[in-house]
């Protein structure tokens, strides 16, 4: 078929020409394709989130809890959760055959349409009683299900749910002749008898976990910071040996001298500038000076007279007998302390509750070795008649899991009960992380855009930053275990591990000084000379200029990192404690913030970019300088887009678990980083993290089967929570886009 078709019209001498256009050049299917794409993605979003919020919104609804029979006379009790059809083993099907041959099979349920039998796993409970969580049942081996309205579900704070029949609540008297085990004889409670035994327990219990968790620690770290304190006086008197090796004090006096000159030399060599045209000598002079005077501080403050002296014997002795003073005191107050809790335990210990399940005849224990010995009321969290629930009671039942989901601590080893230091750990982290890595991606940004010359270094620099993007996340994690956590933190705690003789180190300094101020003369002799120079011994001069400034680095660092001026920040607390030389929320954040950083360059990076270069030049053809520019002009024009950057690395970095766990992530954490007291953030802390307790939940759990519902639920509370955030963000982006006539997204 030829491509142009002639039509004749009415007139044969006219005639139409259509030409057909080429399948390939059309773009309705390319428009389609794209569109079947997004709808694709659409659907999974879609379909992941709805997965998420119906399993997870779906964990704390209680159903109802079933009395099963069972042909062969044993009953138990479970809330159905599970029905599906299963393909039995050939004993299995030897027995059902004959159940149906002997017309036992009158279940209308037990088998499908098409003959595949039936079974129904319930939540039994009651582990510790040897029960596993779970039991599946093929309901051919039903012979009654009823919904009992005197079964309960007690929700305790060890060894999860219990199962069964509210039978005795009483109080242990010193006269009771049987005061424990299967002799308590049943007798009826009431729903207002329960609660309000309930309403006293709850309240002798925050007694209890206030005496036992927050004031007792407190006297413990009080006691801790007293032995840190008598040990850093006993460091304090060591070293006053050292004030033998102490410099002359006429070194002191001409350090003296030299500083006066030099900032004399630096005032007078400034009016000089001023004054007369003096090329490059004068800046190097200047520069000169500025080192010598730097050197003379540094020298007379950290020999200064008296800086050598430590703590004499007195002074010890002084302290010594404060610090005994002040533990006897607190001891006291602690023993006062351990005697009002002991009487609370003691009263606690008294009122006991028996709950019967069906299956063995036992009741809930107070601990597993002592199956005999029924549970404290103390140990119960909640009572639930699910069968005798309306259906406001159910949504109560539901809003009161999820308060205490979202308001307590954790139980039974981070399986059980709240999130709160979970979600505190989470948000604290993820802020910090924002904080830490948007000051120093914009700066990069900044530095690679409107200030390197664009060539082959920052070529380099730029495909580096790119290629940190798909470094794997376990390579940061060992990165900040090694080097934020063992190398910057121990020398916070402990100082130089080998530090280096004063002597050599200030020789060490003075070499520092000198490469600096070769380096700083090469670059101010290029910038100077300008044309006059010849390309090769201008290349050359900046190269050695180069070198300098490495040079200047290197000695820099290794100054730092050998002074013997500094012994640590918490000397006294080691070697029992680790402050900042171990894992902590602190060194976490700066791990993550490195691991998004590449994130922020790249969005700030392009959002600089977009910056029109006409609102540049009209900034400088008003007189503005190229500092006042960027302050003033790129930057809030480039600011939505580097929000965009920032809410991409808080999505990111928000959802990592692999380098937390290396460090600072823990399963359960004594303290919250953040607290009413001072330094109120807390960057040495340990802390829990919604990824990994969903590793731990999902993983590392006991009964990983029944911790499965809570994994649902601490996902849809992970994604709730950086979806606030990122909403915050957005916002915020929306309205500085509002404010700009030109944006940079």
């Amino acid at each position: 078929m030829s491509d142009v078709t002639q039509t004749t019209q009415a007139t044969p001498a006219q005639t139409t020409v259509h030409r057909r256009t080429p399948f390939s050049a059309r773009g309705e299917p390319r428009v389609w394709l794209m569109a079947m794409a997004v709808v694709v993605c659409l659907a999974l979003i879609v379909g992941i989130i709805g997965l998420i919020v119906v399993r997870g919104s779906a964990t704390f609804w209680q159903g109802p809890i079933d009395e099963v029979r069972l042909q062969d006379g044993s009953v138990f009790l479970g809330v159905p959760s599970v029905t599906e059809t299963y393909q039995p083993q050939p004993d299995e099907l030897e027995r059902i055959e004959q159940a149906r041959a002997d017309g036992q099979l009158d279940n209308a349920h037990a088998f499908t349409k098409t003959g595949e039998p039936v079974r129904r796993r319930y939540f039994v409970g009651n582990r510790d009683l040897g029960q596993e969580s779970f039991r599946w049942v093929p309901l051919w081996e039903v012979a009654s299900i009823e919904q009992p309205k005197d079964v309960v579900l007690v929700e305790r704070d060890e060894w999860g749910p219990f199962l069964g029949r509210v039978r005795t609540l009483r109080a242990v008297t010193d006269e009771d002749p049987n005061p424990t085990g299967q002799e308590f004889k049943p007798e009826s409670v009431s729903d207002r008898e329960l609660q309000s035994a309930i309403d006293t327990m709850e309240a002798r219990r925050a007694a209890i976990a206030r005496i036992d968790r927050t004031q007792i620690p407190r006297l413990q770290n009080q006691l801790r910071q007293l032995e840190w304190k008598l040990k850093a006086a006993h460091l304090n008197q060591e070293r006053r040996a050292a004030s033998a090796d102490a410099p002359p004090a006429w070194l002191w006096w001409g350090a003296m001298v030299g500083c006066i000159v030099a900032v004399g030399g630096v005032l007078g060599l400034r009016k000089a500038v001023r004054h007369t045209n003096s090329g490059s000598r004068v800046p190097v002079a200047i520069l000169a000076c500025l080192l010598l005077a730097t050197g003379s501080l540094a020298y007379l403050w950290l020999e200064r007279p008296g800086s050598h002296k430590g703590m004499s014997d007195d002074q010890v002795t002084q302290i010594e007998q404060q610090v005994e003073a002040e533990r006897n005191a607190i001891l006291n107050e602690q023993s006062g302390l351990l005697t009002q809790l002991d009487d609370l335990r003691e009263e606690d210990n008294r009122y006991r509750i028996i709950i019967e399940e069906p299956s063995l005849g036992r009741i809930s224990p107070v601990s597993r070795s002592a199956p005999d010995d029924p549970m404290r009321l103390s140990q119960v969290v909640r009572i639930v008649p699910a069968n005798d629930l309306s259906f406001s009671g159910r949504i109560g039942v539901y809003l009161s899991r999820w308060w205490e989901f979202l308001s307590t601590n954790p139980r039974e080893g981070a399986t059980a009960g709240g999130v709160y230091p979970v979600i505190v750990g989470t948000v604290t982290l993820t802020v910090l992380l924002t904080i830490s890595v948007v000051p120093l991606g914009v700066i990069a940004a900044l530095y690679l855009r409107e200030y390197a010359k664009q060539g082959v270094v920052t070529s380099i620099i730029r495909i580096a930053i790119n290629n940190l993007a798909g470094v794997p996340s376990i390579v940061y994690g060992m990165f900040g275990l090694g080097f934020f956590c063992y190398t910057l933190g121990g020398y916070i705690d402990e100082g130089p591990t080998e530090p280096t003789p004063v002597g050599s180190w200030w020789g060490l300094v003075g070499v520092l000084f000198l490469a600096i101020l070769i380096a700083g003369a090469c670059g101010l002799f290029v910038r100077r000379s300008g044309d006059r120079l010849p390309d090769s011994a201008s290349r050359l001069i900046s190269i050695g200029a180069t070198v300098g400034w490495l040079v200047a680095v290197v000695l820099a660092f290794w100054a730092i990192s050998s002074t013997p001026y500094f012994h640590g920040f918490f000397e006294a607390k080691l070697p029992e404690q680790t402050t900042f030389g171990g894992r902590g929320i602190l060194w976490a954040s700066l791990t993550l913030a490195l691991l998004t950083l590449p994130v922020v360059i790249v969005a700030t990076e392009e959002a600089i970019a977009a910056v029109p270069g006409s609102m540049r030049e009209g900034s400088y053809g008003c007189g503005a300088s190229k500092w006042q520019t960027i302050r003033k002009i790129v930057l809030p024009s480039a600011m939505p887009g580097i929000l965009t950057g920032a809410i991409l690395a808080m999505a990111r970095g928000a959802g990592e678990v692999a380098p937390l766990m290396l460090v600072g992530a823990v399963n359960l954490a004594p303290a919250l980083p953040v607290s009413t007291d001072a330094p109120f953030l807390h960057g040495d802390r340990t802390f829990m993290h919604l990824g990994f307790h969903i590793y731990t939940l999902g993983f590392q759990s006991p009964d990983s089967e029944a911790t499965a519902p809570l994994v649902w639920t601490t996902t849809l509370l992970l994604i709730t929570i950086v979806l606030l955030l990122n909403l915050i963000a957005i916002i915020v982006r929306a309205r500085l886009r509002s404010r700009m006539a030109t944006s940079a997204v």
